[in-house]
């Protein structure tokens, strides 16, 4: 077996998963699944969505119990009850969900994990230790910076320093390069390598087989909730894993290039300035805009004024100086009740917080577009539900499965279906494909683009610069709040889309 980064790799494995099994209502979301992890290795963990990828971590992470199998470490049994029981044998999960607590600084938020395992609780000493993470990484954050003004990756990175500090010896991490541009996955790669030279390894949950390639030492697939491949990641090809993980490959193949249907402009905005959440400028005097039937992408590193400039056309933000127009109608600092009564759809970055009512089932979650909640035709929400699910392939037993319940790439399937399938006008959407499996991407794409020959115009921004090279019609570079660069989808160049991306 060829091991790319540790010569710390161990012949027998730290932690042993036999037989795992879990159902959820009618879905068997595991199905006897065998799992080994090994000392100073990185294991790739991936799977279309809903094959059970994050019901496995979560069962490792003692957030589910499973319904059958059991779990060794260092050849010891162990009952994984709770996330507590799960750190206290050295297993943390940076989830896609951060659960910091928004009010609080990142140090704080160090101090509140550390304090309840009797480590490190001075704050200076976190600091300087963040400090320097954060450096190591080449992200500009102070570490007394409230959690709340932080953007869905950036909380994400303090999660794998808290993990750090709380001695994990396995990361369970989810979907953490999947949104980095090349120069930013290379210093997150760099971590990686010295955390596995140490003897600690690494979970990596990524729907980028790429990602997956190029930083594994060892690949297990899930499909439909059973183990359909473990490897070596040396000599095996991109097609082989996707045979593995969709059963087909032809849709690589498949090529959709959208243009405009018109030259007629849906929306504009004219030197508009939006503050961040600690009152500082991130969006700085931009005037951009967007035909009718055109895709527009905003390409840029996290944190550079891409979802605030979002956020505000939407009504979301304050425009502190400029105007925003849809169509002849001046809509600055509109509300957005008034913005989606226009026919403007909307996904939000923190989709599971404020797309979702995630209490709720599907039903009802569709059943969000209707802005007058006394005229609610559920048979006819049913109707959609059923017709959605479909379409976009959602995984669930029933229409009224609740929404908290589906895997994280189903529930954006849901966001997303209930987005487009709203919006007359525009869809305005902050990481539009987070979360989505390759394939789900490609048929995302497909049906955005049945949309857009009927006049609907997209903009949106995605921390994945593979999906806005090869979503958009037209290509804008943001950094430092300012649009640096504009590409068409015909005439671009990714190596000058990164180098004004970090510019």
């Amino acid at each position: 077996m060829s091991i790319k980064n540790s010569n710390f790799f161990s012949k027998q494995p730290f932690l042993v998963a036999k037989g795992v099994s879990k159902t959820f209502s009618t879905i068997k979301a595991l199905d006897k699944v065998d799992f080994n992890i090994y000392s100073g290795q990185i294991h790739g963990l991936l799977g279309e969505n809903g094959s059970g990828k994050s019901t496995l971590v979560k069962i490792l992470y003692g957030i589910y119990t499973p319904d059958e199998g059991e779990i060794y470490i260092n050849n010891k049994r162990v009952y994984i009850t709770s996330p507590s029981v799960a750190i206290k044998n050295g297993i943390v999960l940076v989830s896609q969900t951060p659960i910091l607590i928004d009010k609080f600084t990142i140090v704080e938020n160090m101090l509140m994990s550390l304090k309840q395992y009797s480590l490190l609780t001075k704050s200076k000493t976190i600091y300087s230790f963040l400090t320097d993470f954060f450096n190591k990484i080449g992200l500009k954050i102070d570490p007394n910076t409230e959690v709340y003004k932080l953007s869905y990756t950036e909380k994400q990175f303090v999660e794998i320093f808290r993990a750090i500090l709380l001695n994990a010896k396995i990361l369970l991490l989810d979907e953490v390069t999947t949104f980095l541009p090349s120069s930013e996955k290379k210093k997150l790669y760099s971590l990686f390598k010295e955390l596995v030279k140490t003897g600690r390894s690494i979970v990596l949950i990524t729907h980028k087989i790429s990602d997956a390639l190029e930083i594994c030492d060892y690949l297990t697939i899930l499909r439909r909730g059973r183990v359909v491949l473990n490897t070596p990641c040396s000599g095996i090809s991109i097609d082989y894993i996707r045979k593995n993980m969709f059963g087909e490959t032809d849709y690589i193949n498949s090529k959709i290039h959208v243009e405009p249907v018109s030259n007629k402009l849906v929306l504009k905005t004219e030197n508009i300035w939006v503050r961040g959440g600690s009152g500082e400028y991130r969006v700085k005097g931009v005037s951009i805009y967007l035909r009718k039937g055109e895709v527009l992408g905003i390409a840029g590193v996290t944190g550079n004024g891409q979802i605030e400039l979002l956020e505000a056309i939407y009504g979301l933000k304050k425009i502190e100086k400029g105007r925003v127009f849809i169509e002849n109608t001046d809509v600055t600092n509109k509300d957005t009740g008034f913005i989606r009564k226009i026919g403007i759809g909307f996904i939000p970055d923190d989709p599971i917080k404020y797309g979702l009512s995630i209490e709720n089932n599907i039903v009802e979650n569709y059943a969000l577009m209707e802005t007058n909640s006394f005229l609610i035709n559920w048979s006819l929400f049913e109707k959609n539900a059923r017709e959605y699910i479909d379409k976009y392939n959602i995984t669930t037993p029933d229409v009224y499965y609740p929404v908290k319940l589906l895997s994280g790439g189903n529930l954006m399937k849901v966001l997303i279906s209930r987005e487009l399938e709203y919006s007359s006008k525009i869809l305005i959407a902050c990481n539009l494909t987070r979360g989505l499996d390759e394939y789900t991407k490609y048929l995302v794409k497909k049906l955005i683009y049945e949309k857009t020959k009927n006049g609907l115009s997209v903009i949106f921004t995605s921390d994945d610069l593979d999906d806005v090279l090869e979503f958009s019609s037209r290509i804008l570079v943001m950094n430092s709040g300012i649009v640096v660069g504009e590409f068409s989808a015909n005439n671009v160049n990714r190596d000058e889309v990164e180098k004004l991306m970090v510019m």
